[in-house]
């Protein structure tokens, strides 16, 4: 579809929507959003193709309607953000944390009164939380993710790929209203809400380059401190190239070419043409760096890039381990009584809190961070009794 087409696409498609792509279209879809007491909202980003990624598309349905607005042609968005902001209308995301981290920072949009159908569903106990497979397992709808890589900054925009952007948010108020009930069923309702509260709050911070990020590619534990000095000045030549290139730093070298060269250093620039996982176009143009790079490594002292040492566990004592142990077997239990994962009911470096810090009352259990008002209301007595027995 051509993105200056901006009238109604609804006929004849499986997924009917309106496509806005200029100012008219736009106001056109506040007229019908403003009354709206809920709206569901998913967006298509481009991380997958750009080194600085971006917003492509907005994807908003109320109960009547569907919108796919294009960010890249109408650049004015204050006045959704409005709506957004505003705690009268519900705003209804699949898995939010990613979007609202992108719309913050791309927008500075500000939320209030979001529900999550991904943590919804999480909290009823579904085993399988994608949206493709609550749209079947709710309402027997089949989602195919065939385009759920696509560049989304590029246009024109197939009308495959609208449809399929179309879909992410059609049926997303039936589900949140499914899930509403099932929670309700449960008593859930009240965790539920404060973590979308949570979620809503979360500040947004501009995700910055990790030059110690090397130490996280798999292996590098287990090379020695000349290979790492190698393998640091690979990863920092990559994300400079990634930047002037605008790509994913992936699409530059992976983290396994990362260690191969780091291993099996190349003897000559022509030598890179051949490496497997190496393109002809970094062949090309990096191949003679790469080999310069490496070759000023190997003769750096590596002494600083020694790990620092380990600071001992809070998991010391034997009394701590004992408390883990019994709070690890209270959470089995209390998730086969709920039917619920145990990382639902309690993540692991929480009880590892509660183990070494051993509140004493419902106070000291409010002072730990990462607890939840709905964990001490529903869990508070039990776990002070695990953890003082």
């Amino acid at each position: 579809m051509d993105p200056r087409d901006t009238h109604s696409a609804d006929a004849g498609q499986s997924t009917p929507f309106t496509w806005v792509a200029n100012g008219d279209a736009f106001q056109d879809m506040l007229e019908v959003l403003r009354p709206s007491s809920r709206i569901a909202i998913d967006i298509e980003a481009d991380s997958l193709y750009h080194y600085f990624e971006k917003v492509c598309l907005i994807q908003i349905s109320s109960d009547n309607k569907t919108f796919i607005l294009d960010p890249l042609a109408v650049r004015d968005l204050n006045a959704l953000g409005t709506i957004l902001a505003d705690p009268g209308v519900e705003k209804v995301f699949h898995a939010a944390n990613y979007d609202l981290f992108c719309l913050k920072r791309d927008y500075s949009f500000i939320f209030k009164n979001i529900f999550d159908t991904h943590v919804a569903a999480q909290l009823v106990g579904f085993e399988q939380l994608g949206l493709d497979a609550l749209l079947e397992k709710l309402l027997a709808v089949t989602h195919s993710k065939r385009r759920q890589r696509d560049d989304w900054s590029r246009r024109p925009l197939e009308s495959e790929q609208l449809e399929y952007a179309a879909m992410d948010t059609h049926h997303l108020l039936q589900i949140r209203d499914l899930l509403e009930k099932q929670l309700g069923d449960r008593g859930r309702m009240s965790w539920a809400r404060e973590e979308f509260d949570l979620i809503a709050e979360t500040e947004t911070s501009e995700r910055e380059f990790d030059p110690e990020g090397f130490r996280r590619i798999k292996g590098s534990k287990d090379i020695p401190l000349q290979q790492m000095a190698v393998l640091r000045a690979l990863y920092l030549l990559r994300d400079r190239y990634a930047r002037e290139l605008d790509v994913p730093p992936f699409k530059v070298m992976n983290n396994s070419v990362l260690m191969d060269l780091t291993r099996h250093p190349p003897h000559s620039s022509g030598e890179m043409f051949k490496r497997p996982g190496i393109s002809f176009r970094v062949a090309r143009r990096l191949g003679g760096e790469i080999l310069r790079v490496i070759e000023r490594a190997r003769t750096e002292d590596p002494s600083s890039l020694a790990p620092p040492a380990r600071i001992a566990g809070k998991i010391s004592s034997r009394e701590v381990k004992e408390r883990l142990e019994a709070l690890r077997r209270w959470r089995r239990d209390k998730a086969v009584a709920l039917q619920l994962p145990v990382g639902v009911i309690f993540p692991g470096t929480l009880l590892e809190t509660l183990a070494f810090a051993l509140p004493s009352d419902l106070a000291g259990l409010e002072k730990i961070s990462g607890m939840r008002r709905w964990r001490i209301h529903e869990f508070g007595a039990e776990i002070l009794q695990v953890l003082h027995q």
